[in-house]
């Protein structure tokens, strides 16, 4: 059975996901917008293609590192150590972000579903955890810090 948004939602409801998660979902034409409470509201979108489902989290927007091209190559030479989920550059509303996403079959369990879904917030933290110190307000708040204390 390939699945619909509608079906998702039903199946992720039965198996308990979103109580047991603390998922807040919001239906839109082409996606589902599912709302992870315990992650700081964390937004993950989930849509579905012809044969594939895709689920995907807005990480940081990429002019917010120093040097985006350091970021890029760190993201890359790492990203293979994610799980289900793979980082991207996507231009939302005019804006490069990085975008951690992650694609199953259109036809998978609704188990699976719920593992990429939970994979994929998991590694989104991960990231995020991992960037931090290397966001341009980290860094240069770091330098300056450096240069009172000589």
């Amino acid at each position: 059975m390939r699945w619909t948004l509608e079906g998702i939602n039903t199946g992720l409801d039965h198996i308990g996901f979103y109580q047991a998660n603390r998922v807040d979902v919001s239906m839109r034409e082409d996606a589902m917008i599912l709302v992870f409470s315990d992650y700081g509201d964390l937004p993950v979108a989930l849509a579905i293609g012809e044969s594939q489902i895709m689920v995907e989290a807005s990480l940081v927007e990429r002019h917010e590192f120093t040097d985006p091209s350091e970021i890029d190559y760190r993201l890359l030479s790492t990203h293979k150590y994610l799980p289900l989920s793979t980082i991207a550059i996507q231009n939302i509303n005019g804006v490069d972000w990085y975008v951690l996403f992650g694609a199953l079959s259109a036809y998978s369990r609704i188990e699976v579903i719920a593992e990429e879904l939970l994979a994929l917030v998991s590694n989104t933290f991960s990231v995020i955890d991992t960037l931090e110190p290397l966001y341009s307000f980290n860094v240069s708040s770091t330098e300056t810090s450096t240069r009172e204390v000589q």
